[in-house]
């Protein structure tokens, strides 16, 4: 798999595309488009990939992303079935960012839109009160209500995603390494597959990977791996041993020493702490 380019439709005299998604599963894939996207999860669990990065999310998380960042959300099937909710808003990047740029009043959102190029995550327990009044307003006032909304968030503590977005200049060969790696990172990856996608050596590739993430192609699978894995002992009462299996550790004991290593505790240990918290 390799990141898709989504054509987002808005309705007839329309300027931007607002949703309510309620389905069993997120089924958009790894993908891209010109257009911000804010996404905000009312229900459901799972793992979040944008850019190079992968973290949990669950509800409250609230993700505003810039134009091409690649992007996609995977979830956990609810234990009653029902589905996962949450809200979307896209929009052009022309529909406000030069024009808010000549009023000093919305110089935060400005700004905000200019950290969203490397995506900025909120964590909001209760943000579906923002979004609600969006749910039933007639497109004119949607619009000022989204503005509004974007206001409220650039006063909000928020963190962003990817401090260095340009370091993949390459865009068509990052979304090709990374959609692979998000669709198989649970299975054995081998260097040279990899490698391969992108016409490179293995030397070559190694070389590549190391400049835009800082990292090796099996430090990035490996926390692909442990992030799916702390997620599973967090939502869920699975047998360690399994979650272990099919986050892609073919190792328990190395899997074991991996997870202590990067959270300073056992598998056991961190799911009691999520228990008691």
């Amino acid at each position: 798999m390799k990141a898709v380019f989504e054509q987002v439709q808005t309705g007839r005299g329309q300027s931007l595309l607002y949703k309510n998604v309620s389905l069993p599963a997120f089924d958009a894939p790894f993908h891209f488009h010109p257009e911000y996207e804010l996404t905000y999860i009312r229900k459901g669990r799972g793992m979040r990939y944008v850019g190079m990065g992968a973290e949990a999310f669950g509800p409250g998380d609230c993700v505003l992303l810039g134009p091409d960042l690649p992007h996609c959300w995977i979830n956990q099937p609810e234990e009653d079935g029902s589905p996962v909710e949450a809200c979307v808003v896209q929009f052009q990047e022309s529909l406000w960012k030069e024009t808010l740029a000549r009023w000093p009043e919305f110089e935060e959102v400005v700004r905000l839109f200019d950290r969203a190029r490397g995506g900025v995550v909120f964590h909001l327990p209760d943000g579906g009160d923002l979004f609600t009044p969006l749910d039933e307003a007639v497109p004119p006032r949607r619009m000022l209500q989204v503005l509004d909304l974007l206001l409220q968030l650039a006063d909000l503590p928020h963190r962003t995603l990817i401090e260095n977005e340009a370091a993949y200049d390459d865009q068509q060969r990052f979304r090709l390494v990374f959609g692979y790696i998000i669709s198989h990172f649970r299975e054995r990856i081998e260097l040279e597959t990899v490698a391969s996608l992108v016409g490179l050596t293995p030397t070559s590739f190694c070389r590549y990977f190391k400049k835009i993430t800082g990292k090796t192609l099996f430090d990035v699978v490996l926390h692909y791996r442990l992030e799916a894995a702390a997620q599973l002992l967090a939502g869920t009462d699975r047998p360690i041993n399994e979650i272990a299996l099919e986050s892609g550790f073919e190792s328990i004991s190395y899997f074991n020493r991996a997870f202590k290593k990067w959270k300073g505790v056992s598998p056991r240990a961190y799911r009691e702490i999520c228990i008691a918290t």
